[in-house]
C-alpha cells in the first residue's frame, strides 16, 4: 500500500522516553471480513508499515462526527483511549508503540507529543466541511456519497524508528484503503499537535486533493498531484508551505521538478511551480492573489481545475491545460516550457513590481527568513558555484567550488559571479541526447512510466513450454513489481524467471503489492540503488495448459523508478509476436533540449537587440537554447561593485522517456577587455 504522503520537516527533539506498545499483526482475510461499518463507535482497519513493510491492525474510537450542507457524513477516528493520551500510554498514539514487535526494528521511544485533546478534535472536525467545500470548488467532486474519514495516529515511518530522523510523514491519503474499505480515507499524524493544528488542517486539504486526483486521474505523475495538493493548503487558507519551498531554495540543485524523489524539496519544487503558474494566469482572474476562498472560474483558478480534469499526464498535462485556456479565454499565456524558464528565474529573484518574476502570494527573499537559493549554496554548500572575479579556465579545471556537471530532467543549476571583468563570455557543450540501449536492434519494450497502473504486454502464444527474453529493470524495490503471467483455467497466474538458473523473482510482500507472488522488483544485474541496471537474459517456464503468456509492469501511488524493459522475446527459440498494448516500442532514446539563462539588474548587452533577451522592469534575462552554445560581448560596466550575475543551466527532456539525467558542460570566462558589440550563438 503506497501512498500519496505529506513529509515535513521535524523541529525540536523528542526527549522523554517512553515504554514499548505491542501490536497484533493483521490477518490476511481482515479486508474481507471486517464487521464494522463507518459511524460505529469503534472500527479496526488494516494499516501498512511504509518503513518496516508489513500490515498491522489498528483499533479505532470516533471522535468527531458531522454531516456537511451537503449531506455527506464526515468522521474523525482516533486510537482507542485517546481521551487518556495526556496522562496514559495509548497504543497506537504514544512514543514507543511497536505494530509488530517481532520484527528486526527498534522504534523511537523518546518524545511526549502525541497527544489528543476533546478541543482539538473539535476544532479539526469543524474545518473539515470549509476544507472539502474549496478543494471540490477547485479541484473536481468526491465521487459517490461515501463518508469522508479523517484518522489521526503516530504515523510508522522513518522517524518513528530513528529518533534523529530530520522529517515525518505529516498526512497520506491510501488508495488501497479506499478501495478496500469503500471510504474516503485521509491520514494524519499525531505528533505536536498543541504546536501545530493549523498544519494539520492544512493536511487533510492536501491529502483531500489526493483523494480527488485518484477520482479524476489516477495514473497522474506524482510531482504534478503532490504540487496541486500543497496549492490546496494555499487555496484552502492555511498558506504557502514555507518549509517545503525551504528545502528546495536548499536543495535545488538535487531536485528535478518532474522526476518525483519524495524528498521535502521535491514538494517544494512542484508546490512554487503550480503556485506560479496559477498567478502567471491571473491568480483569481480579478487582479488578486490571496486565497479568498472562492472558486472563480476565470484566471488561475480556471487554469489550475482544467490541469486537474486532464488527463494527459506531467508536462503534456500542463501544456494541454495552457492549451485549453488560451482558446477558453482568449489569453495569451506563455507555453509550459516557458513558463518553467521564467520560474527558475523567479524562485531565484522575485522582485517585486516585475511581471514575470515575481511571486504576488508569496516572498522568497523575507518569508523564508532569507534563505534564498544564493544562501544555501553559500551556507550549506560552502559556496558551491559562487564565484569572484575573472574565472579563467584555469580555475575552472581548479576550483573545488564547482557543482557537478550533471543535469536533471526539468532541474535548476544557478552559478553566480561577482566582478567577472568588463566582458565575458559563455561557453556550454550538453549530451544531445541519453539511451538505455535496446539488447538487440533498434528498438525494445518499455513498460511506460505512470502510476497505479497496471501495463500489459502480450506474447501471441499458441502451446510452447519456454519463454525467453532480455530484461533491463529499475523498479521501485517492494513497492513495483513486474510480473510474467499465463493465463490458465481463464485465471492469470505469476511463474517464476530465472537468470543463468538463479530465479530472480522474489514472493516477499512487504506493502501488499506483491499479492501473486514471483514480482520483479528492484535493479537487474545488481544491487537496487548501488549498481547500474544492466541488462540480463532470462527465461520462465510456461504451464503446459496454459492458454495465453503476457508481461505486466504494476505500479501503486506515488514514487516511479525509471521502469521495465524487455527485448529479444522468444518462445521455445522462436522469436515471439507481440501486441503492445499500454507498453512503448522505443528506441529507448531521450532527446536534451537545453536552456542557459544569464541574469542580470541591468542591460549587459547595451546596444544589442536580441530576441534573447527578456526585459521586466530592472531584471534583464538572456536565454539561449541548443546543445551548443557560445556567446561573447557580454559588458560588465553597468553593475556595482556588489552586484552579480547568474547562470542557470536546466535540461528540459522530450522523447518516450524523460528520466534521464544528463552530462554538460559549461564556463563564463572574463576576456578582461572590451569586444565588438554583438553575439555569436553555436
Amino acid at each position: 500500500m503506497h501512498v500519496r504522503s505529506l513529509r515535513t520537516a521535524v523541529t525540536g527533539l523528542l526527549t522523554v522516553a517512553l515504554a514499548v506498545l505491542a501490536a497484533p499483526m493483521a490477518s490476511a482475510d481482515h479486508l474481507e471480513s471486517h464487521d464494522w461499518t463507518i459511524g460505529d463507535d469503534e472500527i479496526t482497519i488494516q494499516l501498512n508499515d511504509s518503513a518496516a513493510g508489513g500490515n498491522f491492525l489498528l483499533d479505532f474510537d470516533k471522535a468527531y462526527e458531522t454531516t456537511t450542507s451537503t449531506g455527506r457524513e464526515v468522521y474523525v477516528y482516533a486510537p482507542v483511549g485517546w481521551e487518556d493520551s495526556a496522562d496514559s500510554d495509548v497504543y497506537g498514539l504514544t512514543q514507543g508503540w511497536d505494530p509488530n514487535p517481532d520484527d528486526d526494528f527498534d522504534v523511537c521511544t523518546d518524545g511526549d507529543e502525541h497527544v489528543i485533546t476533546t478541543e482539538q478534535i473539535q476544532t479539526l472536525g469543524d474545518s473539515v466541511e470549509s476544507i472539502l467545500e474549496v478543494d471540490e470548488a477547485h479541484f473536481g467532486p468526491i465521487e459517490g456519497d461515501e463518508p469522508f474519514v479523517v484518522l489521526a495516529y503516530n504515523v510508522p515511518d522513518e522517524a518513528f524508528y530513528d529518533c534523529a530522523y530530520p522529517s515525518y510523514t505529516a498526512g497520506y491519503f491510501a488508495p488501497d484503503l479506499l478501495d478496500s474499505y469503500g471510504i474516503n480515507v485521509v491520514t494524519i499524524d499525531s505528533y505536536a499537535w498543541s504546536q501545530r493544528l493549523t498544519d494539520y488542517q492544512g493536511t487533510i486539504a492536501h491529502e483531500a486533493e489526493h483523494l480527488l486526483h485518484n477520482y479524476s486521474d489516477p495514473g497522474e505523475l506524482s510531482w504534478v498531484d503532490e504540487g496541486l495538493a500543497d496549492f490546496a493548503q494555499f487555496l484552502t487558507g492555511y498558506g504557502a508551505d514555507v518549509g517545503h519551498t525551504y528545502y528546495h531554495q536548499v536543495f535545488h540543485r538535487e531536485t528535478s521538478l518532474t522526476k518525483w524523489g519524495g524528498g521535502l524539496e521535491d514538494y517544494g519544487a512542484s508546490y512554487t511551480f503550480f503556485q506560479y503558474l496559477w498567478e502567471q494566469a491571473g491568480g483569481n482572474g480579478d487582479g488578486t492573489y490571496d486565497a479568498d476562498l472562492d472558486y472563480d472560474g476565470a484566471g488561475g483558478d480556471l487554469l489550475i481545475k482544467l490541469l486537474f480534469e486532464e488527463q494527459a499526464n506531467g508536462m503534456e498535462g500542463v501544456q494541454n491545460a495552457i492549451d485549453t485556456f488560451n482558446a477558453m479565454t482568449g489569453a495569451d499565456l506563455r507555453d509550459a516550457d516557458e513558463i518553467f524558464a521564467d520560474w527558475a528565474v523567479a524562485i531565484d529573484l522575485d522582485v517585486e513590481g516585475t511581471d514575470r518574476f515575481d511571486f504576488r502570494a508569496l516572498d522568497l527573499q523575507t518569508d523564508l527568513g532569507g534563505l534564498t537559493i544564493d544562501y544555501g549554496n553559500e551556507v550549506y554548500y560552502d559556496g558551491r558555484g559562487q564565484y569572484q572575479g575573472n574565472m579563467n579556465p584555469q580555475k575552472w579545471d581548479r576550483k573545488g567550488n564547482v557543482p557537478d556537471q550533471t543535469a536533471l530532467p526539468f532541474g535548476l543549476s544557478y552559478e553566480t559571479f561577482r566582478n567577472p571583468g568588463p566582458n565575458f563570455s559563455i561557453d556550454f557543450e550538453g549530451s544531445p541526447s541519453s539511451q538505455i540501449e535496446p539488447f538487440e536492434g533498434d528498438t525494445h519494450y518499455w513498460g511506460g512510466y505512470a502510476s497505479q497502473s497496471d501495463n500489459v504486454l502480450d506474447v501471441d502464444y499458441t502451446d510452447q513450454s519456454t519463454l525467453s527474453f532480455a530484461t533491463w529493470y529499475f523498479i521501485e524495490e517492494g513497492w513495483d513489481y513486474g510480473f510474467v503471467e499465463a493465463e490458465v483455467d481463464g485465471e492469470w497466474q505469476t511463474v517464476p524467471v530465472s537468470v543463468d538458473g538463479e530465479v530472480i523473482t522474489t514472493d516477499d510482500d512487504p506493502h501488499g503489492n506483491n499479492t501473486e507472488g514471483n514480482g520483479i522488483t528492484g535493479t537487474s544485474g545488481g544491487e537496487y540503488f548501488v549498481d547500474e541496471p544492466v541488462y540480463v537474459q532470462a527465461t520462465a517456464e510456461i504451464p503446459a495448459d496454459a492458454t495465453d503468456v503476457r508481461f505486466r509492469y504494476s505500479t501503486d501511488a506515488a514514487y516511479l523508478d525509471t521502469g521495465w524493459f524487455v527485448d529479444a522475446v522468444q518462445l521455445d527459440g522462436e522469436a515471439a509476436s507481440l501486441d503492445l498494448g499500454d507498453w512503448v516500442e522505443t528506441t529507448g532514446e531521450q532527446d536534451n533540449n537545453w536552456l542557459v539563462q544569464v541574469t542580470a539588474t541591468c542591460d549587459i548587452t547595451p546596444g544589442v537587440d536580441s530576441a534573447e533577451e527578456i526585459v521586466d522592469g530592472d531584471v534583464h534575462v538572456y536565454r539561449y537554447e541548443g546543445d551548443s552554445i557560445h556567446v561573447d560581448g557580454f559588458d560588465t560596466q553597468c553593475l556595482g561593485g556588489q552586484d552579480t550575475i547568474t547562470a542557470i543551466v536546466s535540461n528540459l527532456p522530450t522523447g518516450d522517456l524523460t528520466v534521464f539525467d544528463a552530462d554538460y558542460d559549461f564556463t563564463l570566462v572574463g576576456t578582461g577587455k572590451a569586444l565588438a558589440k554583438g553575439h555569436d550563438k553555436g
